[in-house]
């Protein structure tokens, strides 16, 4: 997500589809999308200004702290569904896996290094194989 636009541009931008400029050539004379141009102008219907709305702000992961740590090391042998399920059980709290898989990372607990995760079952079908010697020819 980029920066917002600035205020100046936003009335520019609106000023000139009110005077009659389309929405086509005001998206590229300032050069912004024009779903852009219908988001100020349903901003300024809801708001009344065309001042951006304020960024949300992230709580942040709940595994970051001294909590998960230790619950990490209890629990170092097990697989990501195995521990999903014993956070939910000893927290109360239902996380993915994909937040145990980066909040481990993190904290780096990762794999040793040219570990890598088994993708398939069994081998792939286009296996090279050995070439046997061919002894006919002396």
């Amino acid at each position: 997500m980029g920066k917002a636009s600035s205020e100046d541009l936003r009335s520019r931008g609106l000023s000139s589809v009110e005077g009659g400029m389309s929405k086509l050539e005001a998206h590229r004379l300032y050069r912004v999308s024009r779903t852009t141009i219908d988001d100020w102008i349903g901003l300024r219907q809801q708001t009344g200004s065309l001042r951006p709305l304020p960024r949300r702000q992230s709580k942040g992961c709940v595994l970051w702290g001294a909590v998960f740590s230790e619950f990490a090391q209890r629990h170092a042998g097990q697989k990501l569904g195995q521990m999903a399920a014993a956070w939910e059980q000893e927290q109360g709290q239902k996380l993915s896996l994909m937040t145990f898989s980066v909040a481990l990372r993190r904290r780096g607990n990762v794999a040793p290094k040219g570990w890598t995760r088994k993708k398939r079952v069994g081998a792939t079908a286009n296996a090279v194989k050995k070439k046997e010697p061919n002894l006919s020819k002396p």
